[in-house]
C-alpha cells in the first residue's frame, strides 16, 4: 500500500509502537478512522438520533441523498468493520450507481479497499466499471441491500433496431 501525500492510510512497519487496548470512545474512533477503507478515515458522518442502526440509517441517508459522497464512503466503512461482505457489495455498488463517469478515484479506493471482503468474482465485476460507474440498465446480478438498484437482473432491452441486412 502506498501513501500519497496528505493520505491518512497507515504503513505498517517493523519498528512501529503496538497499540494497547484503549478505552471504548478512543478505540471506536480509532478503528473508524484506520480499520475501515484506507484513506478515508477523515470523512465523518454524524448519525442522526434515531432509533435505527447505523447501517439502516446509512442506507436510508444514500438514497435520500444519492450524490453525497461522504454517506457512501461512511456505509462502505461502517459494513467493512462489521465485516459483512454481501452489504459492502450493497454498498460498492451504490456508490458506483451514483456518480455516473464521475468518481472514478473514489469508486477505485473504495473497491481497492474492501476487495478482500467482496470476493474475487464480485471485485472482478466492478474492476470492468471503475471508469465508467453503474447505470440503472448495466445488468449485474441480483444485489440484496442496494438502494440505488432497481432491481432488475440481467438486460432489460426488449426491443433492437434491426440493421440492414435482417440480422439485429
Amino acid at each position: 500500500m502506498q501513501a500519497g501525500t496528505g493520505s491518512r492510510d497507515i504503513v505498517l512497519t517493523a519498528d512501529a509502537p503496538r497499540r494497547v487496548a484503549d478505552s471504548g470512545a478512543a478505540l471506536d474512533q480509532w478503528r473508524s478512522e484506520f480499520l475501515a477503507v484506507p484513506g478515508t478515515g477523515h470523512l465523518r458522518v454524524a448519525m442522526l438520533p434515531s432509533d435505527d442502526s447505523p447501517a439502516t440509517q446509512l442506507a436510508r441517508r444514500v438514497a435520500a441523498d444519492p450524490t453525497d459522497a461522504r454517506l457512501h464512503v461512511a456505509r462502505v466503512n461502517h459494513h467493512v468493520l462489521a465485516d459483512d461482505a454481501n452489504q459492502v457489495y450493497a454498498a460498492l455498488v451504490d456508490a458506483f450507481l451514483a456518480f455516473g463517469t464521475a468518481g472514478v478515484g473514489l469508486r477505485r479506493r473504495l473497491l481497492e479497499g474492501a476487495r478482500r471482503l467482496v470476493g474475487v468474482q464480485r471485485a472482478a465485476f466492478l474492476d470492468k466499471h471503475v471508469a465508467t460507474g453503474l447505470s440503472p440498465s448495466t445488468p449485474f446480478p441480483y444485489c440484496p441491500g442496494s438502494v440505488l438498484s432497481c432491481g432488475a437482473t440481467g438486460s432489460t432491452d426488449l426491443v433492437r433496431v434491426a440493421t440492414p441486412g435482417g440480422t439485429p
